[in-house]
């Protein structure tokens, strides 16, 4: 039953008291606390959405129950505030929601939505929380709590599913680029590309720390393209490798120079007149940086270059990108093993080829071919890229596969690669005209539409306690970007 007008039965509580009181002195007084404090505060089970399949293996939804009791809610007993740091699952109800509260001595209140007076509460009620809602205490003594607001927050996004969104507003100022590679350095996603007349050129937007005017806090959009000044001739787009804080290059025809990118003043400097083959990849952890010099693998320290063996990489026919990662063993972190991937051009090779390199503790090693257990085809402009502590690679279609269809992901060091079937996914649906504010990009059309000419960069997670960074950067042949990030990689810290 509701009972209406707390305050007035507060009142009354108090009048109780003060007539028994004053019977005589042999009556033994009553005094009641003032406590007006919420101890507790807990939810029951609730439904939520879910997404299954049917007998025809379609997807269906329906309404499954979630337990909630365990999900912990923190009460500021100063600011008087109950709220769940860590929300529920999207698509969880709170429109009918029973709740376990322990308060002290006397009634617990409410105010339901839509209502203008207070009711008390039981165990039983079915409450409203899609707005926050006020509770008080009443205590025997005569003395009405302060209010506490209640708020129950709720996902609006499923964490493990990728979100994308898409910029187009911005094309690169020299044209249309292809042969492109994308490095992520200092705040900065760099495209090296080749023109339409077929010069290279190199461009960069800033995507992290973007001041936004009107705006108290800086954004991680991508700003207008801008172009490297005094880029040598003739580079080899892609060999751009990011290493030890700069950008890594090699330019010329058939003797290639290497060449660093300051990315602190965007500065491009010869290194030496040594000429290489190709650029393969940097290792930030051992201070290496790998490449084909003379027909034979090499490493280099910033100083000096040191032959590490045979060369595995002249069955590479064609000129295509390789795309690195090193990870430390987890059993010695002086031990790091560097996995490199680029498309195969052979016709009957079905799969990308795959390397491998570990630098142990003498800093000894040499480049492998390593065969997979699970390849990864052979897509057209692959790419890989370490994210979420997983290698996904993704591209152009190969035989039945369409371009961008779905990533690959290896979590052994590209020995095995599967398909990803659910969430990490690029969507190919178009906009719903009915939901504006649901975008969808269709990648497979992006792909055709720019001729297969694409690039990739990632951010890091930015350490400084907020969501931002941890973004996938498609660049696009005209300089349009598509950004993508997993849902949970955004959420802001709540402890």
């Amino acid at each position: 039953m509701k009972i209406k007008f707390l305050p007035l039965l507060a009142v009354f509580f108090a009048a109780t008291s003060i007539m028994t009181s004053c019977l005589d002195n042999d009556v033994e007084q009553i005094t009641y606390t003032s406590e007006t404090s919420i101890t507790g505060f807990s939810l029951g089970t609730l439904n939520i959405n879910r997404m299954g399949k049917d007998k025809n293996g379609l997807d269906s939804p329906y309404v499954d129950t979630l337990d909630c009791s365990n999900y912990p809610f923190t009460i500021d007993q100063i600011n008087r505030i109950i709220t769940n740091k860590d929300s529920l699952p999207v698509g969880t109800h709170i429109d009918k929601v029973i709740t376990s509260i322990t308060y002290d001595a006397g009634m617990l209140g409410y105010t339901p939505k839509g209502s203008d007076n207070d009711t008390i509460w039981t165990s039983t009620d079915s409450i409203d929380f899609t707005e926050p809602v006020e509770f008080k205490v009443y205590a025997y003594s005569g003395v009405e709590g302060k209010p506490y607001t209640i708020t129950i927050n709720v996902h609006q996004q499923e964490p493990d599913t990728i979100s994308w969104k898409k910029f187009d507003n911005n094309p690169f100022s020299a044209g249309n680029l292809s042969e492109q590679k994308a490095v992520y350095a200092n705040e900065k996603v760099y495209v090296f590309g080749k023109k339409n007349d077929e010069t290279t050129c190199i461009e960069y937007t800033k995507v992290i720390n973007v001041s936004v005017p009107g705006e108290k806090e800086p954004k991680d959009n991508p700003t207008p393209w801008t172009s490297v000044p005094n880029v040598p001739t003739n580079i080899d787009t892609y060999s751009a490798t990011a290493w030890a804080g700069n950008i890594y290059f090699l330019a010329g025809t058939n003797s290639k120079q290497l060449y660093k990118l300051d990315v602190t003043t965007d500065n491009i400097v010869g290194l030496n007149t040594d000429t290489f083959e190709k650029l393969i990849g940097g290792n930030d952890v051992k201070n290496e940086l790998y490449a084909v010099k003379e027909n034979k693998s090499c490493k280099f320290n910033g100083t000096t270059w040191e032959e590490t063996g045979a060369n595995p990489f002249s069955n590479l026919q064609g000129n295509y990108p390789i795309f690195t990662n090193t990870i430390q063993a987890s059993y010695n972190s002086k031990i790091t093993t560097t996995i490199a991937l680029c498309n195969s051009s052979k016709a009957a090779n079905d799969t990308v080829l795959v390397f491998s390199y570990m630098s142990n503790e003498a800093n000894k090693g040499e480049w492998v071919s390593r065969a997979q257990n699970l390849p990864l085809p052979n897509l057209e402009n692959v790419t890989m890229i370490y994210y979420d502590g997983k290698l996904y690679a993704f591209g152009g279609g190969y035989k039945e596969i369409k371009p961008f269809s779905q990533f690959y992901c290896s979590t052994d060091n590209g020995l095995c690669w599967r398909p990803v079937t659910e969430c990490m996914a690029f969507p190919a649906e178009v906009p719903d005209p009915e939901k504006p504010n649901k975008e969808y990009i269709n990648f497979p059309n992006l792909y055709d539409t720019h001729h297969g000419n694409y690039s990739c960069a990632v951010t890091p997670k930015l350490e400084n306690g907020t969501s931002r960074g941890n973004f996938i950067w498609i660049v696009w042949e005209d300089g349009s970007i598509s950004r993508g990030r997993i849902n949970r990689l955004g959420f802001t810290p709540k402890w």
